[in-house]
């Protein structure tokens, strides 16, 4: 099966045939749950997506808040929390960031991440939203990446969702560790030992695409001069054990097991409730509401960055 050969009104037309390129490796990558990872080298065109000069310009709004960075120099994340700044204007607090702190750390060599990339451009955005037709649950989220030598924005660690990473300017190297099991928690900081047996050891450069499971461990370090990918952390919104769980109290709240019952029998009542067709159908209703509701708002996403035109005489 290929992908969707009809796309989204959203994407631009000059930009069709590397989505369609991006889309047939990542479904090809879901169809085979085998590899821990697998990439797909000189897949796009360099600057297809983004670029070092297209980041400048993102990075100079100042409407930024630091939220929606992370700045990381020789090893030590840069403050930048302070440098959120406001100004009174007719009594609304209208924010915005002093970037001086920002600039002289990526003078000195910092590493950058700049967070929720799809809300800020709206060619990414139209990519993400047929990224996340393609798998059952999710709304996903896109990163840029950029590192100097010797500074990286993380050490080794592990995701808890599966990534999709697209190289965009300058080399990555990325050291691949035998996967594990996927979890949510101590995913980060991972020593050697922690990681466990190498796998491979890999170079990625501009246009390469690279897909990996969650729960694989992986360390990247920067080569060369510079480095810039695209992370898209491919967020599973399926209803999480803790939502199910809630579901399942609550309908064992209304036929409990017998009284005075020991406590195999109550985990054999409860696991009957959860295990009933029933409340399986009703489990994979709320997964399709969820989705629906995920490819509503990333349409919401889309209209945040509409133009609007002004009339003029």
């Amino acid at each position: 099966m290929t992908a969707p050969r009809s796309l989204h009104p959203g994407c631009p037309p000059e930009r069709q045939e590397s989505f369609l390129a991006i889309l047939d490796f990542l479904q090809a990558s879901l169809a085979d749950p085998a590899p821990a990872y697998r990439l797909a080298q000189g897949l796009l065109s360099e600057n297809s997506l983004l670029s070092v000069e297209r980041l400048e310009t993102l990075l100079a709004n100042p409407l930024l808040s630091p939220e929606w960075l992370q700045v990381s120099l020789r090893g030590q994340v840069v403050p930048i929390g302070d440098d959120q700044m406001w100004k009174t204007v007719q009594k609304k607090r209208l924010q915005f960031i002093d970037k001086r702190r920002l600039v002289q750390a990526l003078e000195a060599g910092a590493s950058v991440v700049l967070e929720g990339l799809d809300l800020q451009d709206q060619t990414i955005n139209a990519l993400v939203r047929e990224i996340d037709l393609l798998l059952p649950c999710a709304l996903s989220h896109c990163e840029a990446f950029y590192s100097r030598q010797g500074s990286e924005a993380y050490g080794g660690h592990r995701d808890s969702d599966d990534v999709l990473v697209i190289q965009v300017s300058g080399r990555k190297r990325w050291r691949i560790h035998a996967p594990q099991q996927r979890r949510y928690h101590g995913n980060s900081p991972l020593s050697e030992q922690q990681m466990g047996p190498l796998l491979t050891e890999l170079e990625m450069n501009p246009g390469d695409v690279l897909y990996v499971r969650a729960g694989v461990p992986h360390r990247c370090t920067t080569p060369a001069d510079h480095s810039l990918h695209l992370s898209f952390d491919l967020c599973d919104r399926t209803p999480n054990i803790e939502q199910i769980s809630a579901a399942g109290t609550a309908l064992y709240n209304q036929g409990a097991a017998d009284c005075h019952a020991n406590p195999a029998a109550v985990v054999q009542r409860y696991v009957e409730l959860l295990t009933d067709p029933k409340f399986g159908r009703e489990l994979d209703e709320a997964r399709a509401n969820i989705r629906r509701e995920a490819i509503a708002f990333r349409d919401r996403i889309h209209a945040a960055g509409l133009r609007p035109r002004l009339r003029r005489s």
